[in-house]
């Protein structure tokens, strides 16, 4: 993704006892770079970003704007009176828009930075003879920028130098194990295997998947968040959900151990359990039908919450969806929808319970709760 603009990042930098140069930014005041035609320039501000009386000029002043909004967004830090803040900066200026759009752009364009890997063409040549105080201060912007992006980056970068196997974000992979298992992983997920001659194990570090089990003398196993699922002859799902782990049952039989050692009882067809850190209980048993529909391009929402449905259908959509307010009056909703067809089956979930969107550049966007009558 190219970035045909200037943009930029705000930075708070106190002054080294070595940056007495008027090169440097002075001590309290905010180191801002640039990004423009792949390289990066350092300028300063003594003002916080959209401040009236900023000498800066407006575009600048718009594009700091863009980069708290796209700062706050990515961090989750945001509650109903600041997304209508948001909205109303996005509808007041169509400039506010594509100034988030750049700003949002920038950081994907830092994270990618650091899935690409260097090449002798991105080292300088040795007749490069730039002056020591031009290379730093492009260095030390642009360090500040590479810090940013790995700390944005770190959580994915983690999961692929972990995982064996992985699931692009609309994806329904299916890959055979080793041992001749098959193993299908759902919208961005990611395990890694570790067999040996005594055991089968499989790690799921993120996502869901489920695995129709190639039976032999090794057990199977599925770790997830330090709890333990074993095969007894069976195919079987397990999802890794925000703090707890899902296994449901297609056919044969799993033993469920929690993290604390709490041993479930035997699972059969249909019938599900959770586990989290301290607690392990049964779900309510279900048609197999029900169960993994994903395998088959289809999402099942059975009475289901408006906050969970929303993540649930957000999960095949490349851009971010995020789900802010209170959603508990809100009636359950059930239906069916299509993996392919994310952006349809979010805009019957919000005519039919209407809730409110708040668009942004970039496909992204914002569902809030219904307007209080």
């Amino acid at each position: 993704m190219g970035i045909g603009t200037a943009s930029e990042i705000i930075f708070a930098r106190p002054l080294g006892k070595h940056e007495r140069d008027r090169s440097y930014p002075q001590a309290g005041r905010a180191v801002r770079f640039r990004h423009e035609g792949g390289h990066a320039q350092m300028s300063e501000t003594s003002k916080p970003p959209g401040s009236a009386s900023n000498p800066a000029a407006p575009d600048a002043i718009l594009r700091e704007q863009a980069q708290h909004w796209v700062a706050r967004l990515a961090g989750g830090d945001v509650d109903e009176a600041q997304l209508s803040a948001l909205e109303a900066w996005l509808a007041s200026d169509q400039r506010h828009a594509l100034a988030f759009a750049r700003e949002r752009a920038l950081w994907q364009d830092l994270r990618a930075a650091f899935d690409r890997p260097t090449s002798s063409h991105d080292r300088p040549s040795g007749a490069d003879t730039f002056p020591l105080r031009r290379r730093l201060a492009w260095f030390v912007p642009a360090a500040m920028a590479a810090s940013l992006a790995f700390f944005m980056a770190l959580p994915s970068l983690m999961l692929d130098l972990r995982s064996d196997h992985r699931s692009a974000i609309g994806e329904v992979r299916s890959i055979a194990l080793p041992d001749g298992t098959t193993a299908m992983l759902d919208s961005g997920a990611a395990l890694s295997v570790d067999f040996d001659d005594k055991q089968r194990i499989v790690h799921l570090l993120a996502g869901r998947a489920w695995f129709d089990v190639r039976h032999e003398g090794r057990p199977f196993l599925v770790e997830a968040e330090r709890g333990m699922t074993r095969d007894i002859g069976t195919s079987f799902e397990v999802d890794r959900k925000e703090g707890s782990v899902e296994i449901g049952v297609t056919q044969g039989t799993v033993q469920v151990r929690s993290p604390d050692g709490t041993q479930g009882p035997p699972l059969h067809a249909g019938e599900r359990m959770r586990y989290s850190a301290s607690e392990l209980s049964a779900l309510p048993a279900v048609p197999t039908s029900q169960l993994a529909p994903w395998r088959r391009g289809e999402i099942l929402l059975d009475r289901q919450p408006i906050r969970a449905a929303i993540a649930e259908l957000a999960r095949y959509r490349s851009a971010s969806v995020w789900a802010v307010g209170d959603f508990s009056k809100a009636a359950p909703i059930s239906g069916m929808f299509l993996i392919e067809r994310p952006e349809e089956a979010l805009q019957t979930l919000v005519r039919m319970r209407q809730l409110r969107v708040i668009r942004l550049p970039g496909g992204h966007m914002i569902i809030r709760p219904a307007t209080k009558s």
